[in-house]
Order: C-alpha cells, then sequence, then structure tokens
C-alpha cells in the first residue's frame, strides 16, 4: 500500500474564533509537511484567527459572518487545488500528525476517518450522544460505524465535491459525508486514533440536544436520498402487521372487522408503494449529474 503524495494534499482548517490555537495548529501541520497546501477558512471569527493563520503563509478565506462548519468546509474545498483533501478542526482536537495515518489508507478507500477511540478523552455525556446516534445510523444504513461525527478525515476531492450539494451548512457534515459515501457505495475506513482529545482552549458550537435532534433530521435525509424503503418499508409492514392481528382478532372475537384495522391495512399498502416510488425517484436523481459547491474556485492556480 502506497501513500498519497504530500503534493496533493490540501489541508483544510475551519476556524470560527480559534485565535487561541491556530497559529499552533498550523505550525505543526507545516512539522508533518512543508507539501501539504494548507487552507483555512474563518467563518466569521470575531478575534483575530484569519490575521494570525495569514502570517503562517497559509491560504487564508474569510466568511463576511458565521455560516456554519458544514458551509466552511465547503468553502475550504471549493478552494482546494490538489486531488486529495484533509479536514481537521483548529481547536486542537485532532492531532496533525496523524494526518499520515489518514493519507496511506486513501489511495484503496474513498473516505477515511479518524475515528475517536474509546480510550480517547472526548466528552463522555457527548460520547452518550454519539453512541446513539450511531446506533440509529447503523440500522437504517445497513453499515458498522465507529464514529458519525468525527471532523479528521481525509477524501478523495472530486467525491467530496460531488455530494456537496447535500452538506447542511451547519452541523453535521460529518454524518452526512459518512453517510453519503456508504449508501452511495463508496470505500470508507475507519482508524482509531487514542489521541484525539477535548478541545482544552475556546468553546464548542454544539448544543448537545438541539444539535442531537438536528443529527436525527440529518440520518433521515441522507438515508431517504440513498435508499428510501428502509424507512418506508418498515413503517409500511408496521401498519399492515398491526392492521391484520387487529382485524383478524376483531373477526375472531366479533365477527366482523372494524374500519381502523382496515384503514391500518390500507395505509401500510399505500406507505409501501410510496416507498418503491420514492427509491425509484432516488435511483434517478443518483444518476444524475450532481452540481458542485458553487463557491468551487475555477483556477487551478
Amino acid at each position: 500500500m502506497q501513500m498519497v503524495d504530500f503534493k496533493d494534499v490540501s489541508v483544510v482548517v475551519p476556524c470560527h474564533n480559534e485565535a487561541a490555537t491556530i497559529t499552533e495548529v498550523i505550525k505543526r501541520i507545516y512539522d508533518v509537511s512543508r507539501e501539504f497546501e494548507i487552507i483555512v477558512v474563518s467563518d466569521g471569527s470575531t478575534d483575530n484567527t484569519a490575521e494570525l493563520a495569514r502570517k503562517t503563509k497559509a491560504k487564508v478565506i474569510e466568511h463576511t459572518y458565521n455560516l456554519g462548519n458544514g458551509a466552511t468546509v465547503k468553502t475550504g474545498a471549493a478552494h482546494a487545488t490538489r486531488r486529495y483533501l484533509v479536514f481537521l478542526d483548529g481547536d486542537l482536537q485532532h492531532p496533525p500528525e496523524e494526518i499520515p495515518s489518514l493519507l496511506e489508507l486513501l489511495p484503496d478507500y474513498d473516505l477515511v476517518i479518524g475515528a475517536r477511540a474509546q480510550n480517547s478523552e472526548a466528552d463522555s455525556l457527548r460520547n452518550i450522544g454519539n453512541w446513539v446516534l450511531i446506533k440509529i445510523s447503523q440500522t437504517v444504513s445497513g453499515h458498522k460505524i465507529s464514529d458519525l461525527t468525527s471532523g479528521f478525515r481525509a477524501f478523495k476531492t472530486a467525491l467530496f465535491l460531488k455530494y456537496a450539494h447535500i452538506y447542511p451548512l451547519g452541523y453535521s457534515y460529518p454524518t452526512t459525508t459518512t453517510l453519503a459515501f456508504l449508501c452511495g457505495g463508496h470505500f470508507v475506513k475507519f482508524v482509531p486514533l487514542d489521541t484525539i482529545v477535548r478541545r482544552s482552549k475556546g468553546a464548542s458550537g454544539i448544543k448537545l440536544f438541539q444539535d442531537g435532534l438536528r443529527f436525527i433530521h440529518i440520518i433521515m435525509r441522507v438515508i431517504m436520498l440513498f435508499h428510501p424503503t428502509k424507512i418506508f418499508f418498515p413503517l409500511a409492514l408496521g401498519l399492515f402487521i398491526a392492521g391484520m392481528i387487529w382485524g383478524l382478532t376483531s373477526i375472531f372475537l366479533q365477527g366482523l372487522v372494524p374500519a381502523t384495522p382496515t384503514i391500518l391495512v390500507l395505509a401500510g399498502i399505500i406507505v409501501f408503494l410510496n416507498g418503491l416510488l420514492a427509491e425509484q425517484i432516488s435511483q434517478v436523481r443518483m444518476h444524475q449529474k450532481n452540481d458542485i459547491w458553487p463557491g468551487r474556485a475555477d483556477d487551478s492556480g
């Protein structure tokens, strides 16, 4: 297995008010290799994050105001000029020294994710939330997932841009990309890293319960896009079985079929047929040409 050439790699660092850590992050990336293209995207930062990043000679793009993590990584990818992308946060949660651990697998995989190991120092309450989201995702996607929300990941640039139109502007682009690549039939590899730690400076923008509901919505949205029958079929089957059991019980005990179980059976059939229609629409859409993120830079320099 041969690692990709560092000259082919763009490292994108999404930031929002990370002045306390951004200089060290970039220095440690340069310590790994001076051949990386480093792109720092300041998402409406109100401190001097962008100014400090410019002093390191990294390419810096600024959003006029805060759009969200998803918009930030898409802007970074739009300005990248290399064949491969690495994303890592600007708050020192993701150790730049582990970038080669992802890149050595990238030629054979389309997405490599730096997954938080069981003994990593991630927040325990957030770990519980991540575990719940992973279980939901595994159930509806049919794939084993080690870490759904880690932002430390490496992509083939063309494939990242292929699905960019479905990434949310806010949280959570990691959830969306993981499910999109798995459901889209691409090769995904999880690399356990016990070096991923909790942020030591600044404040996280994630609200556990509010964003947890948003993550569930994202999961359902992506599954509906790729394999809607995985949502429609269980619902249809549940309605049909409930109606049949209720109806047969009523016939046995009362000698008649009430209206409600009949409606449930018919509802199950209708939901199932709608699921088949949604699956056909999904397949047609996925075979059409996808527009890349509109911020894609035209120049290759």
